[in-house]
């Protein structure tokens, strides 16, 4: 412990980002300049100036504030002096705990200048509660002040904070305007393209790792030469599930500002939590996006629906989420093992793999198969709305309005039926109850016909919802040819069914039973719902057959077998 003559007379000074708007009175170098006017004035030696610049009030976890309790700690503290008791903080409780308890314990003097507080005097104390209690509002006010201005900013469209997200930089330092990355900016792209193409954030985190991409925080340190908490030096290319997924739920790239996510619980506990989405503030378009709302679009659908591959598996279900039973409406799940070839993958409904004979049939397709035929049917939609684009959207507009309010009428009965179902059902298993209770059947009985209600009722209860949200779809829907067309243009040659285009142009599959049942070669009925059009019949245009080329005719030959 250090002698009388040696222990410190602490000059301390504070000052938060909300203090330096008031003004230069409150700042570091006038705190200075007081408070050493005022211990030279009065005698006090051995001062040593600790302040800590841009702290809230309410934070006690200060660097300088630390070393200060520390040093007291040590008994190196003769004296603590402060311009006033909102220096040493807004929080009374705390401040109260500090001036009444602590430093009397520790022996140590505490001024407060401008509030003539002399741990000294015993006099100069007596208003030091309602001070404290004073400084605590005026912190609990500067805190609704300071978050109304940001929820304004951010209803404006102005971001605030630090540095960029990742695929952007600020236009200048000092700028809150941001632009595209011309080097990160195209991996967000490729990111979004992996995942529309059926890639997990795991899968995704693995490629850009063997790939030798940069980290987003190992990039940033590189180009501004500035680090964050906790990052590994060692691994710079450590890409990890949480952040691809950040990035592909973040609605930045499509030219949106994003704010009011998270907030702290309160002025004195600044643990942040998660705003709900309601309260969120999304401003569009307020810079250039990296992404198109197409491509966004497909990443929401594929995330929806993604399912881990098996182990040892690396490609991915293109198919999960995309395909359902015609009949329950349950997805189609994809059966396949290493123990079989791929041409034996099949799908198959989920009802019927799980509940059996009763409830559903297997509605069974090979992938190879489905493939095909999903394959065949895309080129000669495509080859119509490419080749004659004003007959194909005629026939759309026309079929949409027809078909869209008979489908819309027929799943509206289709539902009103399942609902008065469940209800009828809920009334029947309230009198078996009854009956069970006033003895007029056994508990035997009470329990085999409850349990055939609690089947029927569940399977309605699965059932609903999807044909609801199916319902909801289509009254939302409407055809957006010219938006199809376009893609269609982008793809004038179509080799193969890769991830991507299955997800650009199919939003929906529906898989029929085959018209034996069991059999592997009986007509089997499959419905194709594209991307902005709905169905497309077989029948669209009499006589018109796709045509595909993968390669130019190279004698008359076959140019007369081609026309043919």
């Amino acid at each position: 412990m250090a002698s009388q003559m040696d222990k410190y007379t602490i000059l301390y000074g504070r000052l938060s980002q909300e203090d330096a708007r008031l003004g230069d009175s409150n700042s570091i170098l006038n705190q200075r300049s007081l408070l050493e006017k005022y211990s030279k004035d009065n005698g006090f030696e051995n001062t040593l100036f600790l302040a800590d610049d841009g702290y809230s009030g309410t934070n006690f976890e200060r660097p300088s504030w630390k070393q200060v309790i520390d040093m007291i700690e040590k008994g190196e503290v003769e004296t603590l002096i402060v311009k006033d008791l909102s220096r040493l903080g807004r929080e009374y409780l705390q401040v109260g705990y500090y001036t009444e308890i602590y430093f009397p314990q520790k022996g140590v003097r505490f001024i407060a200048v401008n509030d003539a507080v002399d741990s000294l005097v015993a006099s100069s104390n007596d208003f030091n509660p309602i001070r404290n209690w004073a400084n605590e509002l005026h912190a609990k006010d500067t805190s609704k002040k300071v978050r109304s201005i940001k929820r304004m900013q951010a209803e404006r469209g102005e971001r605030y904070g630090g540095k960029a997200p990742y695929g952007y930089k600020k236009r200048a330092a000092d700028s809150k305007e941001i632009v595209p990355d011309e080097e990160t900016a195209p991996i967000v792209e490729y990111i979004f393209k992996l995942c529309a193409g059926g890639k997990g954030p795991n899968q995704i985190a693995r490629i850009l790792q063997n790939e030798q991409i940069l980290t987003p925080a190992h990039y940033y340190y590189r180009k501004y030469g500035k680090g964050q908490a906790g990052m590994d030096m060692q691994r710079p290319y450590g890409w990890s599930s949480t952040s691809v997924a950040y990035i592909l739920e973040n609605q930045t790239y499509l030219g949106h500002t994003h704010l009011q996510k998270s907030s702290t619980i309160s002025y004195k506990n600044k643990t942040r939590v998660d705003i709900p989405e309601s309260e969120q503030i999304i401003v569009k378009n307020t810079h250039e996006p990296l992404i198109t709302q197409e491509l966004w679009n497909i990443v929401r659908d594929v995330r929806s629906h993604k399912r881990r591959p098996p182990k040892h598996m690396d490609e991915p279900n293109m198919f999960a989420g995309l395909v359902f039973c015609a009949d329950c409406g349950k997805p189609m799940v994809l059966y396949r093992t290493e123990a079989i070839k791929r041409s034996q993958f099949h799908l198959k409904c989920y009802t019927y793999g799980k509940k059996g004979k009763n409830f559903c049939t297997p509605h069974q397709i090979r992938q190879t198969d489905l493939e095909q035929v999903i394959l065949d049917d895309l080129r000669r939609v495509t080859h119509f709305a490419r080749m004659k684009e004003q007959q194909f959207a005629a026939y759309i507009n026309a079929k949409n309005s027809a078909e869209l309010k008979q489908e819309i009428n027929a799943l509206q009965k289709e539902l009103d039926t399942m609902q008065r179902r469940s209800d009828e059902l809920t009334a029947l298993f309230k009198r078996l109850y009854e009956d069970n209770v006033l003895g007029r059947i056994t508990n035997e009985q009470f329990r085999r016909l409850s349990a055939d209600y609690n089947t029927e009722q569940k399977t309605l209860e699965d059932a609903i919802p999807v044909k609801q949200e199916r319902l909801a779809n289509l009254k939302s829907s409407a055809a957006n040819v010219e938006a199809f067309i376009e893609k269609a243009k982008r793809f004038r040659t179509i080799d193969e069914l890769t991830p991507e285009l299955l997800r650009l142009f199919i939003q929906r599959i529906e898989i029929g039973e085959r018209a034996k049942k069991y059999s592997h070669s009986a007509a089997q009925d499959i419905r194709i719902v594209y991307r902005d059009i709905g169905m497309v019949d077989s029948d669209m245009e009499k006589g018109e057959q796709p045509v595909h080329m993968a390669t130019l005719p190279q004698n008359i030959d076959e140019v007369v077998k081609m026309l043919a």
